[in-house]
This record gives C-alpha cells, structure tokens and sequence, in this order.
C-alpha cells in the first residue's frame, strides 16, 4: 500500500494540472491528501468531486476546500444522489464553501454562460430547496409547467408519477430527452418510458444513450442493438458497465456484420 501511495505521489506531481487523471483507481490516502491541501488545484478537486460525486466522505472534504469552483458545485447538484445534493446545500448555508460563497449570483452567471452552462449554483440551489418543500401536487405541477432547472431535479424525483410528468411537459426539448437518456440518476420507469416514444426514438442519440445506460431494461437495449452503427455496436462490446448478456450480444453482432461484410 506505501509503494502505491508513493508512486501516486509521483504521478500526481508530474502531471500537468489540465491533463485529467482516473482518481476513482487511487489509493484513498492519496485522495484524502489531495482534498485537505488548502492549496491544490480547483481543477484537481473538480476532477476528484467528478470520481466521486457519489462518496459522502469524499464530497464533503472538497466542499469545504477554499478553492472548490462553482462549476464543480453545478455538477454535484446536478449529477449526484439526493444525499449528495442534501449535502451540498447544508454546506453551502453554513458558509463552508468559500470560494463559491464569495460569487454574487450575477458573477456566477457571468461564468456559466461564458461556459455555455444552463444549471447556475445559486438559482440551481435555491430551485432545489423550494422543490423540497412542495407537495407531490405541486410538484407536478412544476415538472408540466416550470423550468429546465426544475425538469432537471424533478426527473430524478423518488415518486414515479412525479418524474414521469416531466416527459409529458410542453416545454421538454429533444435536447433534454438526450440527457435524459444517459442520465444514470433517473429511475428505470424513466428510461422506459423514453424507449416507449417513437418520436424520441427516431433521435440516434436518444437510441444509442439507453441502449449504452446500465439502467436501461436489457430488453429495451437488446430491441435496439441492430440499430447502433458500427463503431457504436463495437464500443458496446466493450463496456464493462452494461449487463453481460448486453455485451455478449452485442459482441456476437458485430462478428456477425464482419463476416457478412467479409462474404460480399
């Protein structure tokens, strides 16, 4: 365990601070010294919080690093479990994060669109806390009537009808339904409702994000495997997150369009 703590040392201080590591493979130790330096990189704890968006240990050390960046905060509260987000808003009120908390909302909107980014910290954070208190009513209401934000925190809503009025608002973009879809934070009656649209499915990108999401009903991604091309299907065959039966299958199709492209 030393040898591996040492070598990441290593690693870590020769690598240029833009060159991004898979900090998920290091050694705890290393990560805990990483996130206590008052000193180290924004960019280094944005990767780290991206590792590990869903590790409550993790999450709430970087928070409280002075050097944490807004972008990294929008993240969290737009990638993690409810746990997470709970986490980062408690923090945020006590005033622990103190390099977000010193940005006024006009500042962080100033760097969210210059970033092309939609979710901005402060509305995103004050968004979610009003969502928290409503009723299952009113959130359905918000999830046909509100928002980007407010679809974005209602999709991954625990009750079902909640989540899935989201899909039914007049407002939702194909853009949306794109993230959506490869989002690993909705319900598994998200992803099917999704794959239930023929509209949406004309969309590639739409097929290719469920067929590629662990979350999605391997019926559904076994239904669609025929319509990934090529490059898609091989990358498939290869994704260690998906079910096996998944892989196998789709990894028997692209030896099956070889030989058939072979024998013409």
């Amino acid at each position: 365990m030393l040898d591996s703590v040492l070598l990441w040392k290593k690693v870590i201080k020769k690598t240029p601070p833009l060159l991004p590591l898979d900090y998920s493979k290091a050694p705890f130790e290393i990560i805990r010294m990483i996130i206590e330096d008052k000193s180290a990189a924004p960019i280094i704890l944005d990767g780290i919080a991206k590792a590990y968006y869903n590790s409550s240990k993790v999450i709430e050390v970087v928070l409280r690093n002075p050097n944490i960046l807004p972008q990294t905060i929008r993240f969290l509260l737009a990638n993690s479990s409810r746990e997470i987000q709970q986490l980062v808003i408690s923090i945020k009120e006590k005033g622990l994060t103190p390099y977000a908390a010193q940005k006024d909302l006009a500042a962080l909107e100033t760097e969210a669109e210059a970033e092309g980014v939609d979710e901005r910290s402060e509305k995103y954070l004050n968004i979610f806390q009003q969502i928290q208190q409503m009723s299952v009513s009113e959130k359905i209401q918000l999830a046909l009537k509100g928002n980007k934000e407010a679809r974005n925190i209602l999709i991954k809503d625990a009750n079902k009808k909640v989540a899935l009025t989201v899909l039914e608002s007049p407002k939702m973009t194909e853009q949306e339904i794109e993230m959506i879809a490869q989002s690993k934070n909705v319900s598994e009656d998200v992803l099917r409702e999704i794959a239930s649209k023929r509209d949406w499915l004309k969309n590639y990108v739409v097929v290719r994000s469920l067929v590629n999401n662990p979350k999605t009903p391997v019926g559904i991604s076994l239904s669609h495997l025929n319509r990934l091309k090529e490059k898609d299907l091989a990358d498939l065959s290869k994704n260690k997150n998906i079910p096996e039966a998944l892989r196998s299958a789709a990894n028997r199709l692209v030896i099956l369009r070889k030989k058939s492209a072979n024998s013409k």
